[in-house]
This record gives C-alpha cells, structure tokens and sequence, in this order.
C-alpha cells in the first residue's frame, strides 16, 4: 500500500473539482488557466496564464519549486511588417503528468503519462510525447521533440532508452493513489 501523505488543510485552496493549490504557490492569469481536476499544485508553483492559455489534464502532480510559462516565439504584425514581436503559445501539460521539483517548463506540449525529473529545463517551444521520462537535473533545448514512448536525459537531453510497454499503466496508477493518499491532517 502506497503512504499516506498529510498536508496541512489551512495551507491549500481545494476546489469543487478536487483541485489542491498550495496558498504558497503564484497563480497568474487564471481566466486563460483550464484545468480538468484532481491536481495537486505544491509549494511555490509559479503558474504563469497571463501570458498565454494554459490548459492542463487530470492528475498533474507540480512539486516544490516548479515553474510553468508558456513558451513564445518572434513574429511579425501586419502594422509594421519588419519590427519583431513576441508571441506566446499555449501550454497543454495532458493526463498523468509528474513534475518533480524544482524545474522550469516552458513546452508548448506534454504528453499524457509523462514524469519529468527534479531541476529539470525544458526549453521553450519543446514537445514531448506520451509515456515519455525526463531524467533529473536534464535540459531539453528550445525546438526538442521528445518522440512518445522515450527516456530522455542529459545537459543537453538526448535520447537514451525506450520506455516500457507498462509506463502508461504505471504513471496512471502511481498518480492516482498519490491523489487519494494526499489527505488533510485529522
């Protein structure tokens, strides 16, 4: 049986939903911010919607110290053809995704069943594909895709193995009691 984790109730806002914010953690745009529910959302996670939408599966587990921006790229506005803008792009993090603490996501995509390691950099515009494992302390430059199915790891990321045929089933069932372990102190 998986341990029981208690948090501390008067430290997290939980929504109707199930949605577990730690009251530590920096919440920005929350108009552009879809989230599905049952998501836990740890000390300070910064979660950044007002630079673009953000919209976020079931069962994310954000851990201590995570950053989530939406990534951007330079562009062109028809008022003045030749001077260069910033666009953000959407995040869209899926179902069943693990970010460990302490890294900086910046994707435009992250696959379903998906677990990203401690101090990671995942550069801006970087997808990374379903039942995918970024190892600790890994940057993934900006452009990478991340092919389903892939263990990354590295300064910079490279491919290094293929996942299990079991890693959906794994993540899903790993997330998921971790969601109902996460109780409030009695």
């Amino acid at each position: 049986m998986d341990a029981i984790i208690q948090y501390d109730k008067s430290e997290f806002h939980e929504t109707s939903s199930g949605i577990k914010i730690s009251k530590k953690s920096i919440i920005k745009g929350t108009e552009q911010i879809n989230v599905s529910g049952r998501c836990i959302f740890f000390n300070d996670v910064i979660l950044r919607g007002d630079l673009a939408k953000v919209s976020i599966g079931k069962y994310l587990v954000v851990h201590e110290k995570v950053t989530l921006k939406p990534s951007y790229t330079y562009g062109y506005t028809k008022e003045s053809p030749t001077k260069k803008v910033i666009k953000f792009l959407p995040l869209m993090i899926s179902d069943y995704v693990e970010i460990e603490s302490s890294s900086i996501i910046q994707a435009t995509k992250i696959g379903t069943c998906t677990s990203i390691g401690k101090n990671c950099y995942i550069s801006h515009r970087c997808i990374i594909g379903e039942n995918s494992i970024i190892l600790d302390d890994s940057i993934l430059p900006p452009d990478t895709v991340v092919p389903a199915n892939s263990v990354y790891g590295g300064r910079p990321a490279v491919y290094i193995a293929e996942t299990p045929e079991s890693t959906a089933i794994i993540q899903k069932q790993k997330l998921i009691n971790f969601y109902k372990n996460f109780v409030p102190k009695s």
